[in-house]
């Protein structure tokens, strides 16, 4: 007589896999049956798969949370970005491109401070920040090390240059460079919290920004 083939956990667990209906209409098994729970104590199989639906059930309604949390931002973000560039495609001259800035990002993004420095020969006056020393210019631009844009802690001293200041209490920056056809520059934005810019945030924003002012630069005169 051949011996039965036994089976195995394994085949039990693919079978179940195969047949999740299985235990429909199955009440008085299921009434037997226990499996242990992570306290140790026994507890049914209908309960157990309703504590893993629980379980389930929060975390993808933490994920859609989070989802629905990043939409409302990215939202806002491209409503005060929207209005920022319509301010900047609207000004007429740098000292109006430097206004627009000023209110957008105070008073929208709640920057505590920031500065565009204007790698140029012509004479303009504060607000506009000019910078004409071209070894000042070098000097600024390895602050990059090669890079577009940069963002976290730097030594007080650089975070000032940024700032086009000679002293500063911010804290944390993030930064720009300005490349268009004829004008060059910086845009910096300063926190006088350590932690508020990060290295490991994106500069799409930023970089945005600056190549829409590199066009608008271009474009408009110095003062009208």
């Amino acid at each position: 007589m051949s011996q039965q083939p036994r089976l195995t956990d394994a085949d039990v667990e693919l079978y179940l896999q195969d047949h999740p209906e299985f235990f429909i209409g199955k009440d008085d098994l299921l009434a037997d049956m226990r499996i242990p729970h992570e306290t140790g104590a026994a507890t049914s199989l209908i309960e157990r798969q309703l504590q893993v639906h629980r379980d389930r059930n929060i975390e993808l309604r933490q994920r859609l949370s989070d989802l629905l949390e990043n939409a409302r931002r990215n939202d806002q973000l491209f409503s005060k970005t929207r209005r920022l560039i319509l301010a900047l495609i609207g000004a007429d001259s740098w000292l109006a491109l430097q206004a627009a800035l000023d209110d957008s990002l105070r008073n929208d993004f709640g920057v505590d401070s920031w500065a565009m420095l204007h790698f140029t020969e012509r004479n303009i006056e504060r607000p506009l920040i000019g910078i004409r020393s071209h070894e000042q210019q070098r000097a600024v631009l390895r602050l990059f090390k090669g890079h577009r844009a940069i963002c976290g802690q730097l030594d007080n001293r650089d975070i000032a240059t940024l700032l086009g200041q000679d002293t500063t209490t911010m804290r944390s920056v993030a930064s720009a460079q300005i490349r268009g056809q004829d004008n060059f520059g910086v845009l910096s934005l300063g926190s006088s919290n350590p932690g508020h810019y990060r290295t490991s945030m994106d500069t799409l924003f930023l970089d945005y920004i600056c190549d829409v002012l590199a066009l608008r630069l271009q474009q408009t005169p110095v003062a009208r």
